[in-house]
């Protein structure tokens, strides 16, 4: 049992648990509210919430803190945003992209490819005008800049990707727009209407609701996307190699794996950026944004989750904690 797991427990003991079932899974929907309003998500606060199973309603949801923030409501994705851009890739290959380019492809998305020098700034700047391309995020400033000493090792940034989308060789969207960017990723995955890009990184631009977003893993879950079976392929350990690329994680020490532009949770512990320790995962699939949107699916794709919330940049760790706990108290783990 987790770190987080423990603490919950003190704090809902005096709640009964009332425990449903889809087929053979259990789940606690009283322990998993507790969850979401304990001091454990307080730092999250104000946020709405949800967990689901792979098709219809949510099975519990609720808002936190205040009703700022609801399942219509529209926030900034950022990082949440890679886990559609790795879907659409291996949608739009029927599966994983094969040869030379392909494998570049699959070593940007597992942010590996040395490009380590993107500021997402400035593409959201560039991005004000309509006629900014995917290439014109890529090549501002120093964004294009390569690290040798990077290629090979993890090192979380957006350059990986961009580099991959900019290129013609790879994916050739170099010349795509907010809008046309948009248009081409419906192609492979039809998004829901609040889906669309703010600017053209293809690795943190986006935003959309909570309400489209669940559709969009449900999607993932029961397999009308192809990346549904790809989500452990070629899994990269995050801890740091050098003392170079341990700050550039936002797992901070914690010893997750990444796979296709999303996070594998099965750390045996270690601490986020912002303080705060994680217990031994569970395995889950998730894509959390520095604004705080945190999207989960558990491995064994029966149920998700999502935190939906918009803070200042690096607020993704708190939502981390605070989705995981509600996890635990929902799975009774």
């Amino acid at each position: 049992m987790g770190t987080n797991s423990l603490v919950f427990r003190s704090v809902s003991g005096l709640i009964a648990g009332i425990t449903c079932s889809v087929g053979a899974h259990a789940y606690d929907t009283a322990a998993a509210t507790a969850a979401a309003n304990s001091s454990i998500c307080e730092d999250a606060q104000p946020f709405y919430w949800e967990v689901g199973a792979a098709s219809g309603s949510p099975i519990i949801s609720g808002q936190v803190g205040g009703t700022n923030f609801s399942r219509s409501t529209e926030v900034h994705l950022a990082s949440a945003s890679k886990l559609v851009f790795s879907t659409y890739v291996v949608q739009r290959y029927n599966g994983i992209p094969g040869g030379i380019s392909g494998a570049r492809i699959v070593k940007a998305l597992n942010m590996k490819a040395g490009y380590i020098n993107l500021d997402d700034s400035l593409c959201v700047q560039g991005s004000e005008s309509d006629s900014y391309t995917v290439a014109d995020c890529f090549y501002d400033g120093n964004n294009s800049d390569h690290d040798p000493a990077a290629e090979g090792e993890f090192f979380y940034d957006s350059g990986h990707a961009q580099h991959a989308a900019a290129t013609a060789t790879q994916l050739n969207l170099g010349l795509k727009t907010k809008s046309s960017l948009l248009t081409e990723i419906n192609s492979q995955l039809d998004l829901g209407p609040t889906f669309k890009y703010d600017a053209t990184n293809v690795s943190g631009g986006m935003s959309a609701n909570a309400e489209d977003y669940a559709v969009f893993l449900q999607k993932i879950m029961e397999g009308t996307y192809m990346i549904s079976s790809y989500l452990d392929f070629l899994p990269v350990p995050t801890a740091c190699t050098y003392w170079w690329n341990c700050p550039s994680s936002p797992g901070g020490s914690v010893d997750f794996h990444y796979s296709l532009h999303h996070w594998i949770e099965d750390n045996t512990g270690g601490k986020l950026p912002n303080g705060k320790s994680l217990g031994p995962g569970d395995g889950a699939y998730s894509s959390a944004g520095a604004f705080g949107f945190y999207p989960w699916i558990t491995s064994d794709l029966q149920y998700y989750g999502i935190i939906s919330r918009e803070s200042e940049s690096g607020a993704g760790g708190d939502s981390v904690v605070c989705g995981r706990a509600i996890r635990a108290a929902f799975l009774d783990l």
